[in-house]
């Protein structure tokens, strides 16, 4: 495809993904999202509708937008709120949505509202082998902040969201034991099939999810009040693969 080119920060492209960037209710309209980075888009084998670059970026063959737009610098830095933001930008579909039915370890996260929070998470799942993440009143995971916090991540997680009554659902079917993270919870051995369950950075998990499972925590210096919640998410899923996943702990 032969690349067409946008000069004005006034073109109706460029409007259109700076509203995809700051409305999570046109992102979800249009069912599209921003996507930004080389590593992010270079990795993306869904399809594309829009791609913009500067004219140095090489693209690779694999990516066919449905259009490509060479721009100069300027009209990325209108669209992106990054602190600096890198030559390539792209609006792709939402990914689509999968089942969690069956699938185990799972995280599940309640009420996340940091977006970095929630991306470096995903990351995370995605690194300790984790099959999916159920989502309950968590920001938006499709944020342009999320998505770049998760580095791709997004794109490999079934993501599903719902209730409480959802996610005790879910635990039934599937019957999977559910682990709490909270401040004052032990060191237990975990079994699966089994879904590790992280609250929200101000009140940690609801007191309705943590009578449904239990309690995990981990120990800490006395100097230390808390963890943020992406660091201890990421602390006890290395903990889960060690247990139950030995054949892929690093030696």
């Amino acid at each position: 495809m032969v690349a067409k080119e946008i000069k004005s920060l006034q073109h109706p492209i460029v409007k259109e993904l700076v509203k995809l960037r700051k409305e999570k209710k046109y992102r979800e309209e249009k069912k599209l999202l921003l996507l930004e980075g080389k590593k992010v888009i270079f990795e993306y084998r869904g399809p594309i509708e829009v791609l913009l670059s500067t004219e140095d970026v090489i693209i690779p063959h694999h990516l066919q937008p449905k259009l490509h737009f060479i721009v100069p610098m300027e009209v990325i830095e209108k669209i992106s709120d990054a602190p600096s933001p890198e030559p390539l930008l792209a609006s792709v579909p939402f990914p689509p949505p999968l089942s969690l039915d069956g699938k185990t370890p799972l995280l599940a996260l309640d009420r996340i509202s940091d977006p970095g929070n929630l991306g470096t998470l995903f990351r995370t799942a995605v690194a300790m082998g984790f099959k999916g993440v159920f989502l309950i009143d968590c920001t938006d995971p499709y944020s342009p902040k999320a998505l770049r916090s998760a580095k791709g991540a997004t794109f490999h997680l079934p993501l599903q969201k719902g209730t409480e009554s959802d996610l005790f659902n879910l635990i039934e079917k599937s019957e999977l034991t559910p682990y709490v993270a909270d401040i004052n919870g032990g060191s237990p051995s975990f079994h699966s099939p089994l879904i590790l369950i992280l609250g929200s950075e101000t009140h940690g998990p609801s007191e309705t999810i943590k009578k449904r499972g239990t309690l995990v925590g981990i120990p800490t210096a006395a100097e230390t009040e808390s963890l943020n919640v992406a660091v201890a998410g990421g602390i006890l899923m290395n903990k889960i693969r060690e247990m139950t996943c030995p054949s892929l702990t690093t030696t």
